[in-house]
């Protein structure tokens, strides 16, 4: 979303920096205050292990009606900004990737292919699929969010500071070098086959087999 976000404001650095504080700034305020709510009235409830919080508090008996009805809007909202952001932020991946203009006549002529190519696949693996949503979050969250998060950004700095190129145009704010990229990266690492061996039993598959 921050080349969308960069491009929408026509490159500001001012401009840029105060969306990208702001914009994550009040997300991770409502961020931890879902949680308090989940915490201080779900924790206290004789539920059974397993059970959804968020589905307790919308059914009316972690909180009452009132707070059913906040939590069922904030959830609702949760997904809305997020199909938002990730429309506006592929319709840009899809121009980029076909070489169209990201406004003017061309792109005005091209925008209900450019957004049925954003909307059509997803709705029609949830149509075939309704828990599929669900599963890709899960398994998204994983692996794909890691890698996006912790796997590439040490690669694109080492490629920046150590790769063939361009000399930096400003000093790294990071020391010590290639030690903290290294171990972000070993770091990344663990936490993904972490998540693998939990997702697809890999352990407990070695184990049987070492046992048999």
């Amino acid at each position: 979303m921050i080349p969308t976000v960069v491009d929408q404001l026509e490159g500001g650095r001012s401009k840029s920096t105060s969306a990208i504080t702001i914009g994550t700034a009040l997300p991770f305020i409502m961020f931890v205050t879902w949680n308090a709510v989940i915490l201080g009235n779900v924790l206290g409830l004789d539920a059974p292990s397993g059970v959804d919080p968020i589905s307790v508090l919308q059914s009316g008996s972690g909180g009452g009606e009132t707070l059913s009805t906040l939590v069922g809007g904030f959830s609702e909202l949760a997904l809305l900004t997020g199909v938002i952001g990730f429309v506006y932020g592929l319709v840009d991946a899809w121009t980029d990737i076909t070489g169209l203009p990201s406004e003017g006549p061309k792109f005005e002529k091209w925008k209900p292919v450019l957004f049925a190519a954003v909307l059509l696949p997803p709705l029609a693996l949830s149509a075939s699929n309704p828990e599929i949503f669900k599963v890709a979050l899960d398994y998204g969250g994983a692996f794909g969010v890691s890698t996006l998060f912790l796997v590439l950004p040490p690669i694109m700095v080492w490629k920046s500071r150590y790769g063939k190129g361009s000399p930096l145009l400003t000093k790294p704010m990071v020391p010590l070098g290639k030690i903290p990229l290294v171990a972000m990266l070993a770091t990344s690492g663990a936490l993904i086959i972490q998540q693998a061996d939990e997702k697809f039993g890999i352990s407990s598959f070695v184990q049987d087999q070492i046992l048999s």
